[in-house]
């Protein structure tokens, strides 16, 4: 006999959630319940307190007679289902449609890496969604919260959703008889059946409904097409006590194949059309003759569009800052004195010796660094939902195999040209602690950031371009050589790239505003705190006299190994705080083309900005960082001695 899950609100026990299926009371008192969202389908916490019933609904608490709690009928009853399906197919942004939880949904591999949870409400019944992470086969294993997982096994669930895409069905159609031999009730989800159609490929959706045995569903996830006929197909599935007999599976993979093949046969057919502009695109960007220079010039115009943004960003904000902000905060703890220490650590003196927490932290924070970090956010998201991004990786594959890297590595090296913090955040795409090692090496010292970089041509652009091209040569081949270092000594094999290459497709804007303001609150929430803690710690050094040991330590290795001022060393350990700042700061000492050219190279590599190192730490662990920042310094420090041999 089926456990009956309804009872009344009075009986629900504290700390219990459930749902409300129906309110036994006059239509006045009805309208007053309603009025504080006390409605059929809603869902309400139990909470301390037995007369009168308290509940929480909707993040208010409300108060209920016992008598009235006991005609409000509630149900904790809960159906569980997964969404499955290869990568590329539209799961996150079905998950995300479902449940308004925002998750990243892009287009290049590696977006997905754990589980999502969620819950959607299907004919006024409650349901758990799990979204897992894409596969091909049942068999895949994901190393999820350190261990190996098979996610089919593990879970516990009513139902599987099985999205596909329709413009590849016979591919997705292997890894949906694998599921079916679950013997789980499945619903497949035709997700792109506007994109199918756009190149000429009918389905038959009746037919493929009526051979599998299953209910099919075509589906658009970017308008939520088919979703109201996924909450039918899902309450009728989860009502019926024995689901209908699906289609015999083969066992064997040949056995498959055939099996698909005749089901193709029957439900698809293709018009011939000629390939479109378009489509002569999305191959000419993974043909090395003609994929590398369409790369170099979506780099170079990324890299204007990026620089462009995030500098009229700074220019619109800056102002502000500059006649109100900053003087608000001197005139209000000008009570302390300008000498106090706290006036120090939370106003600072403008940056001459003291970086304050409440106005250069927060300037460098949501102004320097986020600027760029949302404009680069903002194209990465753009050319990723595009579909340019994997066809990158493939072109970057031979090269980045030869330092111990497979073409998932490019992703991160990209994000370091707009800000190395969220290029940092993302090796976590990378599989082994090998090749996030070697990717954090090349981001240090290969990828100088957009700031740095704009700092970097604005003092040498005045000595002319085979200055500016020295110093990004010499960055390039330090790059490489401390790759193929790692990839010499480090033990292990790199991954042979292994990926799928999606068709190009529209960017959504809404989707991509989604993912730009998910993007930002990770950042906000993972990268803002370290950079305040790194300013105060930059700022405690400076009190503590710290700062002016070091100055007086490191004035000769300055002076005699880099051949350069001893004057310029405070300078130098400013980098390490704001790169673009000290680089900017050189121009008051008069050097030389050649010496700032040794300058821009040591002070790009030599060590990561404190936002950067603070990130690194909570991604890598203490002992990967130093190992990196070790190799790294030591790169720099060669790199400008030989320099400084050859050119003064």
């Amino acid at each position: 006999m089926e456990k009956d899950f309804t009872r009344t609100l009075q009986q629900l026990k504290t700390g219990n959630t459930a749902q409300i299926k129906s309110i036994n009371l006059d239509a006045k008192t009805a309208e007053k319940l309603a009025a504080m969202g006390l409605v059929k389908g809603q869902f309400v916490t139990r909470l301390p307190g037995r007369s009168p019933v308290v509940v929480s609904v909707s993040g208010t608490e409300v108060a209920i007679g016992r008598e009235t709690a006991k005609k409000i009928m509630v149900t904790d009853k809960k159906h569980t289902f997964l969404l499955a399906g290869n990568p590329n197919v539209g799961k996150s942004l079905i998950f995300s449609r479902l449940t308004g939880i925002g998750i990243i949904s892009s287009n290049f591999p590696g977006t997905t890496v754990g589980l999502n949870y969620g819950q959607t409400v299907f004919d006024g019944d409650s349901y758990d969604i799990i979204d897992i992470p894409g596969l091909y086969r049942l068999e895949e294993e994901w190393t999820i919260e350190g261990r190996k997982r098979n996610l089919f096994k593990e879970l516990e669930y009513d139902f599987i959703v099985c999205v596909a895409d329709s413009s590849h069905l016979e591919r997705n159609l292997y890894f949906l008889l694998e599921i079916m031999q679950l013997k789980k009730p499945v619903i497949l989800l035709l997700n792109k059946f506007d994109e199918a159609q756009r190149k000429g490929i009918q389905i038959n959706v009746k037919e493929l409904e009526k051979i599998l045995g299953i209910p099919v569903i075509p589906a658009v996830a970017t308008t939520g097409e088919g979703l109201k006929e996924l909450s039918y197909q899902a309450a009728r599935l989860s009502s019926q006590k024995t689901p209908p007999t699906p289609f015999h599976v083969p066992p064997t993979s040949e056995g498959k194949w055939h099996a698909i093949g005749h089901i193709i046969s029957k439900v698809q057919t293709v018009k011939h059309k000629h390939p479109s502009f378009w489509e002569h695109l999305q191959n000419w960007a993974t043909t090395p003759l003609t994929g590398i220079p369409l790369a170099f010039i979506v780099l170079v115009i990324s890299f204007f569009l990026v620089r462009f943004v995030g500098e009229h960003i700074i220019d619109f904000v800056s102002p502000y800052y500059d006649n109100y902000y900053f003087p608000f905060m001197q005139h209000l703890f000008a009570g302390l004195g300008d000498s106090h220490w706290l006036t120090h650590i939370l106003v600072g003196d403008g940056g001459e010796q003291y970086f304050g927490i409440l106005t250069d932290g927060l300037k460098i924070a949501l102004v320097d660094v986020m600027s760029y970090v949302l404009a680069f956010y903002a194209l990465l998201g753009f050319l990723g939902d595009l579909g340019y991004l994997p066809r990158l990786a493939v072109l970057l594959d031979s090269l980045l195999h030869k330092i111990g890297l497979h073409g998932y590595g490019a992703i991160p090296i990209m994000l370091g040209f707009g800000c190395k913090v969220p290029a940092v955040m993302g090796v976590r795409v990378l599989e082994t602690r090998r090749e996030r090692i070697i990717a954090l090496a090349l981001i240090l010292v290969l990828v100088p950031c957009i700031s740095q970089t704009a700092m970097v041509i604005s003092v040498l652009a005045p000595y002319g371009v085979k200055y500016l091209l020295l110093v990004f040569g010499i960055l390039f081949a330090s790059g490489i050589l401390a790759g193929t270092v790692l990839n010499k000594i480090m033990r292990g094999e790199t991954p042979e790239l292994f990926m799928e290459i999606p068709s190009w497709q529209v960017p959504q804007l809404r989707p991509l505003a989604r993912k730009l303001w998910i993007r930002m609150k990770e950042y906000l929430s993972d990268a803002f705190p370290l950079i305040l803690t790194g300013v105060f710690i930059v700022d405690l050094m400076q009190l503590s006299g710290l700062t002016a040991w070091l100055t007086r330590v490191f004035r000769f290795p300055v002076e005699h190994l880099l051949s350069l001022p001893g004057e310029i060393t405070p300078v130098l350990l400013l980098g390490v705080l704001r790169k673009d700042i000290s680089i900017a700061l050189l121009e008051p000492y008069h050097l030389s083309a050649e010496q700032l050219v040794v300058c821009c190279v040591f002070m790009t590599m030599y060590l990561p900005c404190v936002a950067t190192f603070f990130v690194m730490l909570r991604e890598s662990g203490i002992k990967d960082t130093l190992r990196v920042v070790t190799l790294t310094f030591a790169l720099a420090t060669a790199a400008a001695w030989v320099l400084s041999l050859v050119l003064l």
